[in-house]
């Protein structure tokens, strides 16, 4: 925004509930390019009106010992699409692809991603709200040997902490939960990484009010990602964020 001394960018995308069991279910890299393209998208011309973000991640009838190569496959397609991609190891709804976290595996991948991407597509990786400290320290050590240009800190989570007595029915769902209870584990996170590194991270998890936003800004994160928020909150969310912030 012309004149705002702090400008924020957010992407809302709509959560269908509690608990996410859709993950990445969709048509494939092919058919989002062929549908952006359609719109008249390309990387940089500001067709949508906002940045465009994708995120990718190994399709779910892939094997790990192939996930390099299913990346790479989807960067391809949507690179002259993206305004950046994010890298997503993380989404609880694929088998095997949190595996991708680990230290050997994910500087594996980053480093192919980043040779494809030549500098000149920002590279952003999605981490998952579970990992230990060291494992954080394991994917930041990955993160800055590839050279990626940041971290979106987290994906949905598999605890089941701080549900609403009313939810606890839905406990034993498969699927990553995001919203509210995921705020104080989000923000663990995200004041661990900026505490750790100088990339930027992008916060994301229980964002639900312009003081959890800032919240995350008070933290060092960059910018802030709304999803269940967005749908609990409304699409006047993101302006109420940027006039409190």
């Amino acid at each position: 925004q012309p004149g705002n001394p702090k400008p924020r960018v957010f992407r809302a995308v709509a959560s269908r509930g509690i608990v996410n069991r859709m993950g990445f279910n969709n048509h494939g890299a092919e058919a989002m390019a062929a549908t952006l393209r359609s719109k008249g998208v390309a990387r940089g011309n500001g067709a949508l009106g906002i940045p465009l973000g994708i995120s990718i991640g190994k399709s779910k009838v892939v094997e790990l010992d192939r996930a390099v190569e299913d990346y790479l496959t989807s960067l391809r397609l949507l690179a002259p699409l993206a305004d950046y991609v994010a890298v997503n190891v993380s989404s609880p709804n694929t088998p095997g692809l949190r595996g991708l976290q680990d230290g050997g595996a994910l500087l594996a991948l980053l480093k192919a991603l980043v040779e494809r991407a030549a500098g000149r597509l920002p590279l952003f990786v999605k981490i998952a709200p579970d990992l230990t400290e060291q494992q954080l320290d394991e994917v930041l050590a990955a993160c800055l040997e590839a050279g990626v240009a940041g971290l979106i800190a987290t994906n949905t989570t598999l605890a089941r902490d701080g549900l609403d007595p009313a939810e606890q029915p839905l406990a034993a769902e498969a699927g990553g939960l995001s919203g509210a209870p995921l705020t104080l584990r989000a923000r663990e996170v995200v004041g661990y990484l900026t505490g750790h590194t100088d990339l930027p991270v992008i916060a994301s998890g229980g964002i639900m009010t312009p003081a959890d936003a800032q919240a995350m800004f008070d933290l060092g994160a960059a910018l802030v990602q709304l999803y269940t928020g967005f749908i609990y909150a409304g699409p006047a969310l993101p302006a109420r964020i940027n006039a409190a912030t």
